[in-house]
């Protein structure tokens, strides 16, 4: 995503991201919204784990914190 906004802000092009993504670009109208009103369904966050069996409490404990807390963080 940090590509494609940095293209964007380059003028390479136009780009659909996540606002919690260009908050700050937008504010200081490094990027402009072109389809104002216009946002994309929700999507989903994967956390992908080399395996199931013997996984570690602390990675458990992680993902179960980022459940919890990144949604109020991506939120729009």
């Amino acid at each position: 995503m940090s590509s494609l906004k940095r293209a964007a802000i380059e003028g390479v092009g136009i780009v659909a991201l996540p606002a919690y993504v260009c908050k700050s670009e937008l504010r200081t109208g490094e990027l402009t919204q072109v389809l104002r009103g216009w946002f994309a369904d929700e999507s989903t966050f994967s956390a992908l784990l080399p395996y199931r069996r013997g996984l570690l409490p602390t990675v458990r404990t992680f993902v179960d914190y980022l459940a919890l807390h990144l949604p109020k963080y991506v939120a729009s």
